[in-house]
């Protein structure tokens, strides 16, 4: 439970942070403009059982996701808002870092307008980073005009909501009383971009590390983000490894990105020749603890990078305390620096 209020709570500030990041939206934009968006909700598309099924193409990212809330809500017509939202934000088909957070009726991001009407709204979508992705799930009250609401989403969805980038795709339907609104970019319906028939097999450099320890239950938390997620940034893996629940609540563990240059853990050494970097690690309390997830370019010399990081680390670098195993692997271009104890209780 801490860690799904966590997680929401999280995706709330990263959501804020993206749109502040893009600027303000172009008011001056008709809402739901662009030659490629869809919002069709099609007469002979609606069933006698109260489902209202949205216009998608078969195979996409949209199929996957509406068939996935259809199908719950089949099961569970009783389905909170917030509870479909969560299932959906980690259904494979999403090639990022996602979470689910609750909404109240007024200004949501999407919509050029304030969006109200629902009793209860949640959100699923990226936890960092600018992708033109939002999705929602709306419960109306019971005998509400759920045509009228698709309508009034449709009308005032705006898929340039984040003038960074453009959602391609604008789909929605309902069940019964329960209404999904999902916009999304083409590149999600790339097989290999969501481990589908045509991604090619990770390549995975195992570290020489001692079973049963801290260092082996964090890569293995790092492998299991990257096997999950093989487009997810340095910055993504390193704060899903952060969030890992055998890290101690009380030291407040937290992600941040770096540049090229000193790093801590390695004395006067810098570190360089990476795309990108993100440390992880404790924020608080003195642990002999300091993790990082380095990006390399496609078809640099990884195994040269990591025997770099090795010859250059220093496991006494924090003078309070010393680290007792070092951890270094990678999936793919991505590389996983760890220097810890071997218990995350100081034994």
């Amino acid at each position: 439970m801490r860690m799904k209020k966590f997680l929401a709570v999280a995706l709330s500030v990263a959501m804020v942070f993206s749109m502040v990041a893009c600027g303000k939206k172009d008011d001056n934009k008709n809402a739901g403009e662009g030659e490629n968006i869809t919002a069709t909700v099609a007469p002979e598309e609606e069933k006698g059982n109260g489902i209202i099924t949205p216009e998608f193409a078969a195979g996409t990212a949209g199929e996957t996701l509406w068939n996935a809330f259809l199908e719950t809500m089949e099961a569970n017509p009783e389905t909170a808002p917030f509870d479909m939202a969560n299932s959906l934000s980690a259904n494979p088909v999403i090639p990022f870092m996602a979470g689910a957070m609750e909404v109240e009726p007024g200004f949501l991001a999407g919509f050029s307008a304030d969006i109200t009407g629902f009793e209860k709204g949640a959100q699923y979508g990226p936890m960092m980073g600018s992708i033109a992705f939002a999705g929602y799930i709306f419960e109306l009250a019971d005998g509400a005009d759920v045509k009228a609401f698709i309508e009034t989403l449709k009308s005032n969805a705006n898929p340039r909501w984040n003038v960074c980038v453009a959602a391609d795709y604008t789909q929605i339907g309902a069940y019964e009383n329960t209404v999904h609104f999902l916009m999304y970019p083409a590149e999600m319906d790339n097989a290999s971009a969501v481990g589908g028939e045509g991604a090619e097999e990770a390549t995975v450099i195992y570290p020489d590390v001692e079973e049963n320890t801290w260092g082996e239950t964090l890569w293995e938390a790092f492998e299991t983000t990257m096997n999950d997620n093989p487009s997810a940034t340095a910055v993504d893996a390193a704060f899903m490894v952060s969030m890992h629940e055998s890290n101690p609540s009380d030291a407040m563990f937290g992600a941040a990105e770096m540049m090229p240059g000193l790093l801590a853990g390695f004395d006067e050494n810098e570190i360089t020749g990476f795309k990108s970097c993100a440390m992880f690690g404790p924020q608080m309390s003195s642990i002999a603890f300091v993790g990082y997830v380095f990006e390399l370019e496609e078809g640099a010399d990884v195994n040269a990078f990591m025997t770099e990081l090795t010859e250059n680390c220093n496991p006494d670098w924090n003078e309070c305390v010393s680290a007792d195993q070092t951890v270094v692997g990678a999936y793919n271009n991505m590389v996983f620096f760890l220097m810890c104890p071997n218990s995350n209780q100081g034994e």
